[in-house]
């Protein structure tokens, strides 16, 4: 590489450390202690805890040690990082182009472990660490080498995990003194004292609020009193207070660019490009930044001799949080990529300056083709392409081979993707060769009329022939199982909670999920403002405490009728209106009817906010019917939003006084919330317990629709508390109600369940006629998310039973599916359980071959896909050397799954 020293690069003074450097450790001693002492001993750390304990504040306390020594300290920001992306950022920061710049970066894991044992660092992986790419990076290319490893959970790896947690009293007093700069202050012990217990002794909370005590000049009992001023604080997250606070006392222009920060994806700006989405000069941004970077609500450190600001992980979630109504986040997200386009333009150009820039903003510069190849705008990739290659040598002499082929191909593929729900892979130390073969095997003409491999011949090796699927063998219908095929019905009852943001189909160990609520008409996102130092302020808008949680779709609150985009602005007006008035009656009403709407609009954090100030309306109003009407809302949106332990908390203080009105109807509602929230949190012992009580309501009271969902709910349950036999009892009872009820789609998915049940007991031929009945309703009625789950499930149960040639079929059908919806995972998924079948058959080779380099474009890092494809190739060169007939391949890896799907339509 040429003369450079790349922002990567192990730091050799503290402040090169791409992080914002402490103030004075406090209350860490003997921790820093442990630390050190593995690290002195060359061995890795796992150093774990929630967001905002304190991590990498430790770790820079260490590494600003390292950074004396020779080795300096290497720092590498991880998002579930692979192996591959590790070495290559390796390369790059140690400027070795032959690692950098490799197209088979594993092949340089030994130059990788080569260049550490000269260099000897101190490693940080900090962020969201892959576990087995973690582990085989220390491993292979650091081992004996000092390695520190920040995570939010534990997990087994070649180190000593530490679990970091809130401070101690003392410490929390020194660290929030030291914060607002009141270290000889005397006279304030008892406020600081209490301020610390209310925030929970969070280090993130603590020195938040300490910077917004210094900058507002205010008292702590001043500050204290603000509490007083946020609706429903009690319980909030000690984080979330303490940023409301601090964003409260910020002007419009601190605000804005905050916000704007927000929406930069997660991964920061640098100063330059901060200044061109703000529409401001970069000095005055930079004045901005200076008092937000004081107020401890923006981090900042330097690339290439220039600020470089990002958000703590929790003040990100916060901003996007309160942007997020009404399309604010999507316009200011617009706007950063139009900053963006216009700053590579700018500096695609061949010279060192301009190549520092593009480098210095890459991790933006991804996210926002990553978040434009989501949107399907692939011109704004190919326009990030071809400015990147514009820019001279900059891709190959700065080591970005690997960004630009990532470029590309989100350049060249736009899908949605569902979420993949594949069955458990078939071991790889299955035996095939031992298999039951085919009573009557068909000739191969007989599904090979249009099937472009010859792969099957009827001649061939007992092998062969197991793997040979005659069309007669699949049997999908129900008549031979005795369980009477019914004509589709009405929908099934709606489940209580439901994920839409990632939408999760039902998997064999976790309830399923149906049908969401009808979206309604967004309102159209306002434009962004040209300065964000002109942002107006709205001295109505409240900063919602609960908005850090993922947003999800309503499903359980009732379903309003469409309205106009406009009427949740009216009805917002018709509250500040009321306000003004002093109606408290009036208000809550409009609360009530505006997270209604929230909620049908799939704005559920909005909601729970909205909700949550209901509920407290209604509790100065001592109404306990609305109470426990909006608590029996609360808790259901909080389960949509997996905010699963608050849900606990409102759905168990629901079913007290549901108990003291004596209102039957709504304690079983409670009582399966409160459930759904048990089974999130994988305490199924409990989750069993509430759903049984609510069976006993649903029961008393007649009511046979509940009964037969709850019957559905506790069924997984009790097969995730490792008592399959009971929850096929429990599944039967609610087959036989789903059938009585005409609810088609609700019986699939219990026979499905069945099949799951059987499958656990060890029962593989009745997993497998649960299964196929499954497959059948899902085909029936059209649900394809669950037809490419049965087919998954049917060629594991198929695989148990040592039915390998049906477990081939259900495979390849599978992954037509996949490939009809352009679901990449479940392509990969699919292939990764094809392979392993014929890559126990030489002859089968090419095909599996095939299969591979279908799927490696589609995910490179994918491990299992990398294992095979060397497996593969290795044995191809085997069968050739041993003069094996390979079958020869005369279509695509599509035609060979899309020929055995026509099976199913035959």
């Amino acid at each position: 590489m040429a003369d450079f020293t790349s922002h990567e690069a192990a730091a050799h003074k503290a402040q090169s450390l791409p992080v914002q450097l402490p103030g004075k450790l406090v209350g860490r001693d003997s921790t820093l202690a442990q630390v050190y002492g593995q690290l002195k001993a060359n061995k890795a750390v796992l150093i774990y805890g929630a967001a905002g304990i304190g991590k990498t504040a430790l770790a820079a306390t260490l590494g600003s040690a390292y950074t004396e020594l020779p080795g300096g300290a290497l720092w590498l920001d991880v998002e579930n990082s692979s192996l591959p992306e590790l070495i290559v950022r390796t390369g790059r920061a140690y400027n070795v182009l032959e690692i950098a710049a490799s197209s088979n970066p594993m092949g340089m894991v030994a130059a990788v472990a080569s260049t550490f044992a000269s260099n000897k660092p101190l490693i940080v992986i900090d962020g969201k660490p892959d576990a087995k790419a973690t582990a085989d990076f220390i491993t292979r290319c650091a081992s004996n080498l000092p390695v520190m490893i920040l995570a939010k959970d534990p997990f087994e790896g070649p180190w000593t995990a530490l679990e970091l947690d809130k401070l101690a009293d003392a410490g929390a007093m020194a660290l929030l003194k030291q914060a607002a700069g009141l270290e000889s202050a005397t006279g304030l012990d008892d406020d600081l004292d209490e301020l610390a217990s209310i925030l929970d002794y969070n280090p993130f909370a603590l020195t938040v609020a300490g910077g917004t005590m210094r900058a507002s000049k205010i008292s702590p009992a001043d500050y204290l009193a603000e509490f007083e001023k946020i609706p429903s604080s009690t319980g909030a997250a000690p984080e979330l207070l303490a940023l409301t606070i601090g964003f409260r006392k910020l002007s419009n222009a601190f605000q804005g660019v905050l916000l704007l920060l927000g929406a930069t994806f997660g991964v920061g700006t640098t100063s330059e490009l901060l200044g061109m989405m703000a529409g401001a000069p970069q000095e005055t941004t930079d004045q901005v930044m200076n008092t937000l970077v004081a107020n401890h609500l923006v981090e900042r450190f330097h690339r290439y001799d220039s600020p470089y600001y990002k958000l703590h992980e929790i003040t990100s979630t916060f901003a996007t949080a309160w942007l997020r109504p009404n399309g604010r986040l999507e316009a200011l997200q617009g706007k950063v990529r139009d900053s963006v386009l216009a700053y590579a333009k700018k500096y695609s150009n061949n010279s060192p300056v301009a190549h520092d820039k593009l480098a210095a903003a890459m991790d933006l510069i991804m996210a926002v083709a990553q978040w434009s190849a989501d949107q399907g705008e692939r011109d704004i990739v190919n326009q990030i392409v071809v400015g990147l290659m514009q820019a001279g040598d900059f891709v190959n002499e700065r080591g970005y081979v690997s960004e630009l082929l990532k470029l590309r191909e989100m350049a060249s593929s736009f899908t949605r993707p569902f979420p993949a729900n594949p069955a458990s892979p078939p071991p790889e130390d299955m035996d095939l060769v031992g298999a039951n073969t085919d009573d009557d095997p068909k000739d191969d003409d007989d599904f090979d009329d249009e099937e472009p491999f010859d792969e099957f011949d009827e001649d061939e090796e007992e092998f062969d022939d197991d793997l040979h699927e005659d069309k007669d063998d699949v049997d999908d219908s129900e008549d031979d199982l005795g369980l009477g095929i019914r004509p589709a019905a009405s929908a099934a009852v709606g489940s209580l909670w439901q994920a839409v943001e990632q939408t999760k189909p039902p998997t064999p160990t976790s309830a399923p999920v149906s049908a969401q609520a009808a979206p309604s008409i967004p309102a159209k996102p306002p434009a962004p403002p040209n300065s964000l130092l002109d942002l107006d302020d709205d001295d109505d808008t409240e900063v919602d405490l609960d908005d850090d949680e993922p947003a999800v779709a309503s499903a359980s609150v009732e379903d309003a009728a469409d309205v106009p985009a406009d009427d949740l602005t009216r009805l917002q007006t018709a509250l500040r209106q009321a306000r003004q008035q002093n109606d408290p009656k009036r208000q809550v009403d409009l609360l009530e009817k505006i997270g209604q709407l929230e909620a049908n609009r799939s704005m559920d954090n909005e909601a729970i906010s909205t909700y949550t100030e209901a509920l407290a309306a209604y509790e100065k109003l001592d109404e306990p019917d609305h109470i426990l009407q909006v608590l029996d809302t609360l808790s259901v949106l909080m389960v949509k939003t997996e905010n699963s332990s608050a849900a606990v908390l409102h759905a168990t203080r629901g079913i007290k006084l549901a108990d003291d009105l004596d209102d039957a109807d709504t304690k079983m509602h409670l009582l399966i919330t409160l459930a759904d929230a048990r089974q999130q949190l994988g305490e199924s012992d409990d989750a069993v317990r509430s759903y049984s009580q609510a069976l006993e309501i649903a029961r008393t009271e007649n009511d046979a629709q509940n009964e037969a969902l709850i019957l559905y709910k506790l069924g997984y349950a009790q097969l995730d508390s490792s008592q399959p036999d009971v929850a096929a009892e429990t599944w039967e009872q609610a087959l036989k109600l789903f059938k009585a009820q005409g609810k088609r789609d609700y019986e699939g998915r219990v026979m499905g369940g069945l099949g799951t049940a059987y499958g656990d007991l060890d029962r593989w031929t009745e997993a497998i006629n649960f299964h196929n009945s499954a497959l059948y309703i899902a085909r029936e009625v059209k649900d394809k998310d669950v037809e490419a789950l049965e087919l998954s499930n049917l060629g594991y149960a198929s695989y148990k039973a040592n039915q390998l040639g049906q477990a081939l079929i259900r495979y390849r059908q599978s992954l037509h599916l996949a490939y009809d919806t352009n679901n990449r995972e479940n392509i990969v998924s699919n292939i990764v359980d094809i392979v392993r079948l014929l890559s126990k058959s030489p002859k089968h080779l090419a095909i599996a071959d095939l299969l591979l380099n279908d799927a490696i474009p589609l995910d490179p890092t994918d491990r299992d896909v990398l294992k095979l494809k060397e497996v593969v190739t290795g044995a191809k060169m085997q069968a050739i050397a041993d003069n094996v007939q390979l079958l020869p391949v005369g279509g695509t890896a599509k035609d060979y799954a899309a020929n055995a799907y026509k099976m199913l339509e035959g």
